[in-house]
């Protein structure tokens, strides 16, 4: 019999399987089959099966798809094992998945991934750009060596709790070009898993990583910014926690900004006990291309003024946030840096026309204070400072907070606000939360006549969940400070917006007058509001008396609200 003729015959796979029984039939009858012949005759019947079998896989709808699509099923998935087991439904998948490398470019390796694995998944991705994610979770990764011949497709490279010694030994394992390298995220934490080498790494890591665009760097105590240089870095994310250590190197910290001139974002939150202070007060480091900067300073003591070094001209977003992180520290000076450097912050973040500024005070559940600033300009760009006190540990530091430093603070915030240079352009100002300012209300209440008095037109001042006090006491028949040195005088406003002011600090009938008696006097110096927002309950005859010296509209509630309505 002639096995190979079939093919060439353009048989069908039915007239196939059909010659081949009648072949059978024939030479059964003819006494004349060996036992050779009909193990090849069994063997072609069992390979006409199967490509009956094949051919009927290919009919199924799912597998009619063409391949550059069915491919992108397996993309999904979010696990190497998913992709792994979707090659053993049928051999059509396997063959298009096996044969696709940008599906098996993504490894997750740990150091219990199988060597045989690892050498499997690498001969796969042939040519295509590598997304490796390397966790040492407690132990060491054996087989990074085989990561070397690849090293100018490795895409993107994130290595989790590793130590140090296990990131200068990656680096120096992929220490040859790379060209493709656009994101390194190093996770620097790995002492956490066990007694491993702590020793500082030697210079530079990942050297030739010149394109990289995204680095993101979690430490604790080591390694250090002084170990890496990237000079076309657009994007940074930096995390140090630096307790019961040495002070915080600022100077690293500037030196590798300058060394990346091309940065566009920076996110950097920094934890430590002191900051070194080795830098010139007139040192300063320019990022021209930064349009957002976001930084974080937790402290046990006095912060750093970083922000006083670092300018960045064409920043869009911006914000610094100063946390003291010991009950009992005092209030700063003024908060964030001292007053007159965080003053020229504000002033480079808002070179366009300030159209808003927000202060807020708030207590979060964790009984820490939180104070901060929020300039909005014409130009889309804005500014957010803020200053929070943690660690309130007892009554006596609450009595203290409220009594002391919450005015403390109010007082710097307004101050900051207050000197702003372009403070006269401000259309629209809001204060949230001054409901904490219970304690030392002269103060207070001097602060917001000098904040008032320097403010030009408004088109909406809002207060909400204020102590009315320091703004009203001037409109109360008995004022609480006579003595006043700038009891509180509005600007021109357009409109008043007051929301769930402290009511348990009077009655209503009392700060109702008040406000009548602020809107009378705006009417009577010719600059009347234009309309009036009180939300929260207003007894009716206060709002009668209001409509007459309001020139559009007064809204308010003659009854509260059920619980869990809130007006927008």
């Amino acid at each position: 019999m002639d096995t190979q003729a079939y093919p060439g015959k353009g048989l069908s796979l039915p007239q196939l399987v059909f010659a081949l029984n009648t072949e059978l039939t024939t030479m059964t009858y003819s006494q004349s089959l060996t036992l050779d012949q009909f193990s090849q005759l069994t063997k072609d019947i069992l390979t006409a099966s199967a490509a009956i079998h094949k051919r009927r896989n290919l009919l199924v709808p799912i597998n009619r798809l063409p391949s550059d699509v069915l491919v992108l099923i397996p993309m999904h998935f979010a696990s190497l094992s998913d992709r792994l087991r979707v090659t053993f439904v049928c051999r059509y998948w396997r063959r298009i998945f096996v044969q696709h490398p940008s599906l098996w470019s993504q490894l997750y390796l740990t150091g219990r991934t199988s060597l045989h694995l690892v050498r499997t998944l690498l001969g796969r991705v042939k040519a295509s750009p590598l997304d490796i994610i390397l966790n040492y979770d407690g132990s060491r990764i054996h087989y990074v060596t085989l990561l070397s011949p690849l090293t100018q497709q490795i895409r993107s490279l994130i290595i989790k709790s590793a130590c140090s010694d296990e990131v200068q030994e990656l680096s120096e394992t992929i220490s040859g070009p790379l060209p493709l390298l656009h994101t390194l995220d190093i996770d620097a934490k790995g002492y956490l898993n066990g007694p491993r080498s702590l020793h500082a790494p030697t210079l530079p890591l990942f050297e030739n990583a010149v394109n990289l665009k995204k680095f993101d760097l979690d430490i604790d105590q080591f390694p250090s910014l002084r170990h890496f240089a990237f000079p076309n870095l657009t994007t940074l994310d930096f995390r140090t926690w630096m307790i019961w250590t040495d002070a915080f190197p600022v100077s690293q910290l500037l030196n590798f900004l300058e060394a990346s001139p091309t940065l566009q974002q920076i996110v950097a939150v920094i934890t430590a006990d002191r900051f070194s202070e080795d830098i010139p007060p007139d040192r300063v480091v320019v990022l021209p291309y930064i349009k957002t900067f976001y930084l974080t300073i937790t402290s046990y003591g006095p912060g750093c003024e970083i922000t006083t070094h670092i300018s960045c001209p064409s920043a869009e977003r911006a914000k610094f946030e100063y946390m003291l992180d010991c009950a009992g520290c005092d209030v700063p000076e003024a908060i964030y840096p001292p007053s007159i450097p965080l003053n020229a912050i504000a002033r480079q973040y808002t070179k366009g026309t300030v159209e808003q500024v927000v202060l807020e005070l708030t207590m979060d559940e964790y009984l820490a204070m939180n104070c901060s600033i929020a300039f909005w300009s014409s130009d889309g760009a804005t500014l957010k400072l803020c200053y929070i006190h943690h660690n309130i540990e007892d009554q006596d530091d609450m009595d203290t907070i409220f009594n002391e430093r919450l005015p403390e603070v109010f007082s710097h915030a307004s101050r900051t606000i207050k000197d702003h240079p372009l403070l006269a352009n401000v259309k629209r100002l809001c204060i949230r939360g001054g409901n904490l300012l219970t304690g030392n209300l002269e103060l207070t209440t001097n602060d917001v006549g000098k904040l008032l008095g320097s403010m030009g037109p408004l088109e909406r001042l809002t207060l909400d969940s204020c102590d009315l006090r320091p703004y009203l006491d001037a409109f109360l028949d008995a004022p609480s400070f006579p003595d006043a040195i700038q009891p509180a005088s509005f600007p021109p406003i357009k409109e008043l917006v007051i929301i769930d002011p402290v009511q348990s600090l009077y009655n209503e009938d009392i700060y109702g007058a008040a406000i009548v008696e602020l809107t009378r006097s705006q009417h009577t110096r010719g600059v009347p509001f234009e309309q009036v927002k009180l939300r929260t309950r207003v007894p009716s005859a206060v709002a009668e008396v209001l409509v007459t010296l309001v020139s559009n509209a007064v809204e308010y509630y003659d009854e509260m609200l059920p619980d869990g309505e809130d007006e927008d």
